[in-house]
Order: C-alpha cells, then sequence, then structure tokens
C-alpha cells in the first residue's frame, strides 16, 4: 500500500533530495515550504520545479510558524520535519526569524502530528547545538549538558524539547536526526563546499574566516537521505546523529576542488568567523547498532559528484548569490 508522506521543507536542500527518493520508491509525497529568503530564493525555485515534474508529488506553499498553517492537510503515515532557517551567524542578526521558523514552527507540526495520530515524526535537527566537541565524539543521550552556543543552536534545541514533550504521552513516535556539515548536489549557497566550488569554478576569490585548518564533519546527502529512509523502522522515539566521523579541513576540500576542476584556487583568508566551532565529531555508535547505518561516501566522491552538478547547472545558477 501506498504511504502517504508529508515533508516540511521539501524546497530546501535536504528535504528536495529527501522528497526525490520516496517519489522514485513509490510514496505519495505532499511538500509544504514558505520559498523564505534566508538564501537565495532561486535555488529552491530551481528544487521545486524539479519536484514539481513528478506525479506523487504536491506542493503546498505555507509558512509553519502560522498555527494554522497545516490545518487543511491530514491523512499522513509520517511527517519528515525538514523545514527550518539555518545559519550561525544570521541568527544573531535576526533571532526572531529563528525563532519562529524552527522553535514554533516545529511546535505547531508536533501538535499537528499529534492531533493527527501520525505514526511518526521526523525531526531535522542539528550537530551545531552541540558547540565545539574537540577530539571527543558527541553523544546523542547526553542532552542534559548541551550548552548551545548559539541562537541558531537553541532555537533547534528548543524545537527538539518542545516535540518531545507535545508527544511524550502520544503513540506518536519522534525520531530526531542531528546533521553534521551535509553537502552534495542541489546544496545551499551558504555552506562551504558549494560556495567553494562556485567561486573556484568561476575564476573569484575563495574566501575563509579562518586559516583553514578548521575541520568539518562533511556528510555526503545521499548518506544522509538513506539514514532518513531507515528511521522509518525505529518502533521507539530515538535521536541519532548523522554525520562522519572522519573529518576534512577546509584547506583540503579546496585542494579536492581544484583537483576536480582542473583549476586553482584564489584564496582571500579572512578574520575567523564569530564562534565558528573548530570541529564537531559525531558518535556513529547508535546509528550503527540500531539502524546499521554508517556514510559511504567519502569526501573526493562526494565533491566530484557536487562538481559535476554544479557543471550541469552552471550557466543558469553562477549568477545566483552565493552568501559568504
Amino acid at each position: 500500500m501506498t504511504k502517504n508522506v508529508l515533508v516540511t521543507g521539501c524546497a530546501g536542500f535536504i528535504g528536495y533530495n529527501l522528497s526525490k527518493k520516496l517519489i522514485h520508491q513509490e510514496y505519495s509525497v505532499t511538500g509544504i515550504d514558505s520559498l523564505n529568503t534566508a538564501y537565495d530564493k532561486k535555488f529552491k525555485e530551481l528544487r521545486l520545479k524539479d519536484l514539481e515534474n513528478e506525479k506523487n508529488f504536491q506542493f503546498v506553499n505555507n509558512n509553519l510558524s502560522d498555527e494554522d498553517s497545516l490545518n487543511e492537510l491530514n491523512n499522513f503515515d509520517i511527517v519528515y520535519h525538514m523545514g527550518a532557517r539555518a545559519g550561525v551567524r544570521q541568527s544573531f542578526k535576526d533571532p526572531l526569524s529563528y525563532i519562529k521558523d524552527n522553535t514554533i514552527a516545529t511546535t505547531n507540526v508536533a501538535n499537528f502530528c499529534k492531533d493527527n495520530n501520525i505514526q511518526k515524526m521526523i525531526l531535522a535537527s542539528t550537530s551545531s547545538i552541540y558547540g565545539n566537541s574537540g577530539d571527543k565524539e558527541m553523544v546523542e543521550d547526553l542532552d542534559e549538558k548541551i550548552n548551545p552556543p548559539s541562537i541558531y543552536a537553541s532555537t533547534k534545541l528548543s524545537g527538539e524539547t518542545l516535540a518531545k514533550t507535545i508527544l511524550s504521552s502520544h503513540d506518536t513516535n519522534l525520531i530526531i536526526t542531528r546533521f553534521f556539515t551535509v553537502y552534495g548536489p542541489y546544496g545551499r549557497p551558504d555552506m562551504s563546499i558549494l560556495r567553494f566550488i562556485h567561486w573556484i569554478m568561476e575564476n573569484k576569490e575563495v574566501i575563509i574566516f579562518g586559516d583553514g585548518e578548521q575541520r568539518r564533519s562533511f556528510t555526503y546527502v545521499d548518506d544522509v537521505v538513506e539514514l532518513l529512509l531507515k528511521v522509518q523502522n525505529c518502533d521507539n522515539s530515538e535521536t541519532f546523529n548523522v554525520g562522519n566521523n572522519k573529518t576534512s579541513s577546509l584547506n583540503e576540500v579546496i585542494k579536492i576542488i581544484e583537483k576536480f576542476s582542473n583549476k586553482e584556487a584564489l584564496v582571500n583568508n579572512q578574520p575567523r568567523a564569530f564562534r565558528d566551532p573548530d570541529v564537531v565529531l559525531p558518535s556513529l555508535s547508535k546509528s550503527k547498532q540500531i539502524l546499521d547505518w554508517e556514510p559511504s561516501t567519502n569526501i573526493e566522491e562526494g565533491i566530484k559528484s557536487t562538481i559535476e552538478w554544479y557543471s550541469s547547472f552552471q550557466d543558469k545558477i553562477k549568477d545566483y548569490t552565493y552568501i559568504e
């Protein structure tokens, strides 16, 4: 029997890739998105245009921070709440938008799941809530020790907590997935890998905040989508890290882009960004044990695929805005 799935943030990077995969696996997908301008809206329109070519997809343009945004929707087996407003630096400039799009929107989605007896709510969260981890792997079950270092992280953690509280005495299973620096085709222009690819392919200055030695748990989007499908089999509420415990520095990323683009980067090092973490390492033991999941795409393969995607759309997207 075809499962009916609601994907919030369907025009976002992860929401788009997830929706595409669900559609190709014969799910009936309803996508909801406000198409906000947290980054260049044209990226969202490009993803949405592709989804709207699919027969098992319908789109609803609503803002989830509005209490009545989900009133006309029903009959879903699973809700994937991928919609959010991301970005650490921007969150300090506009905290109210982050509270609305992360905390309030998540509260509304959790209430929708409770009121409509949804089997599973799968909530996209972030590794940003952990702050710096140094050499220590961050474990999901130490929530009481988390001290989020940014407004963005605080609004995401608040969304987690409220969803847990709303659904705690209800039959809906809440699966929280904390993402670690996801990249890949149709990516976000405010994240380092796509931004670096754009600058290098267009022979522009590559701006790095700091010396470039800061490391990240770069995780390819196809690996993330694989986990998001696997969590449908969870019969209990759980929290999972979704990342890569093999980290790469920004300088290493640039070298890989140079290799596959056959271009040389023009690097411009700027002062380190405010509260930019050195590295956040995920513990993947829980994901391996319960879901039999770990990332399978190495950084070279992932960047090569992302460059190939960029090249195929280069004439269209080269003039889009890439946020520093």
